[in-house]
C-alpha cells in the first residue's frame, strides 16, 4: 500500500462526532483514533520508545515521550512533551502523566498518517467536506436574505457556525416557510 493511499483514506474521514474540547483546544481522544485506525487498517501497529528502559526522555526543559505508528510499512513518529492539565511541561512526571502523554502522542502519530489532521490545522471538517459546508453557508445566506435578516452581523455569525448548526438553521427557516 502506498503512502498516498493511506493518507488519502485517513484524511478523508470526518471524526467530528468524537472530537472533544478541553481548555479551548480541540482533540481526538486516543481511543477514538485507535477505533478509526483499526477499522480501516486492522494490521496497523504502534510502539513507544524507551531510553535505557525508561518510557520517557528527561531534558533540561522537560520530559518527552515518543510513539511510532506503522501502517502498511509506513512509519510516522511523534515526539510529545509530558504536559500537565494546563499544557505546561512537567519536569518530574508520575506514571499516570507518562501514560497520558504516550496516549496523546499515539493520537497525534495517527494524525500524521491523516486521521483528524485537519483538527490540528484549526479546521472543523476534513478537506473533502469543506465544499459541503460552503454550499450550506450559501444556502443559509440566501434564506436569511429572503427573510430580510441578512446583515453584516449575520454574515459574521454564519462564518463561525459549524456544519450541523448551519443545517439546523436551514431546517428552521424552511419550517417557518411552510
Amino acid at each position: 500500500m502506498s503512502e498516498k493511499s493511506v493518507f488519502q483514506i485517513l484524511s478523508s474521514i470526518n471524526v467530528e462526532k468524537d472530537v472533544k474540547e478541553k481548555n479551548g483546544m480541540r482533540y481526538l481522544p486516543w481511543a477514538a483514533a485507535i477505533k478509526y485506525l483499526l477499522n480501516y487498517f486492522p494490521d496497523a501497529n504502534w510502539e513507544h520508545r524507551e531510553w535505557d528502559g525508561i518510557p520517557y526522555l528527561k531534558t533540561g526543559s522537560g520530559c518527552f515521550v515518543e510513539v511510532s505508528v506503522i501502517i502498511g510499512g509506513i512509519t510516522r513518529k511523534q515526539l510529545h512533551p509530558i504536559l500537565d492539565y494546563r499544557n505546561q511541561p512537567i519536569k518530574e512526571p508520575n506514571a499516570f502523566q507518562v501514560n497520558t502523554s504516550i496516549q496523546r502522542a499515539l493520537a497525534k502519530a495517527i494524525a500524521l498518517h491523516g486521521l483528524g489532521l485537519y483538527i490540528f490545522d484549526g479546521e472543523d471538517l476534513p478537506p473533502n467536506e469543506k465544499e459541503a459546508i460552503e454550499l450550506a453557508r450559501v444556502e443559509l445566506a440566501d434564506l436569511l436574505q429572503e427573510a430580510g435578516k441578512f446583515s453584516p452581523q449575520a454574515k459574521q455569525a454564519l462564518l463561525k457556525m459549524n456544519y450541523q448548526d448551519i443545517q439546523n438553521k436551514i431546517a428552521e427557516y424552511r419550517n417557518k416557510g411552510e
